[in-house]
């Protein structure tokens, strides 16, 4: 599969939306009830809105530091590439051509942290969650949190250097803490 890394598009901040609320109900359909999901779906307009304002503030890098916390957020997504867009039957339904998104923040002299790692469910096993991760992540100490029940994803970050280091909580289920040295 031929894709690309890239900034979001403020254009594309509702496809990032429906691909995150996809990749939700793939991972994580035993662990929460179907109400869960009309909720995050019943916010997808709002939070996209939010998102698009957002990116348009960031003059197309996806990038930017809020001065007065010191914040650094970066967001990136994976998408076909151009000779393969155009095939229709390759590309998730209403998702326009997105196959994953990373979203990383970092606070001057603490961890950067992984705050967003989805996938559409077609692009498991393709590279793309590596390529999204290495370049949301600057290199050195990060640190994610992933539910306990995310067997691929627990795998796929253990691969990428992440160890387990505590448990938390996250919506009442027990997560994992884990961190790159």
């Amino acid at each position: 599969m031929k894709f690309e890394v890239r900034p979001p598009l403020p254009a594309e901040a509702r496809a990032w939306e429906q691909l995150r609320i996809t990749s939700w109900r793939e991972a994580y359909a035993g662990d929460f009830t179907p109400e869960v999901f009309k909720a995050q779906e019943s916010q997808l307009e709002a939070r996209a809105e939010g998102f698009a304002q957002w990116l348009e503030s960031t003059a197309g890098t996806g990038e930017d530091v809020q001065p007065q916390l010191g914040q650094r957020r970066r967001a990136l997504v994976a998408v076909r590439s151009a000779e393969t867009v155009a095939a229709p039957q390759t590309s998730p339904a209403g998702l326009g051509g997105l196959l994953g998104l990373a979203f990383a923040t970092r606070i001057p002299y603490e961890v950067q942290k992984l705050e967003m790692l989805y996938l559409h469910p077609q692009a498991f096993g393709t590279g793309i969650a590596h390529a999204l991760l290495s370049r949301v992540l600057d290199p050195g100490p990060a640190e994610l949190e992933v539910l306990t029940t995310n067997a691929r994803a627990i795998r796929f970050y253990e691969k990428e250097g992440f160890v387990q280091v505590r448990t938390d909580r996250f919506a009442g289920r027990k997560t994992y803490i884990m961190a790159r040295p």
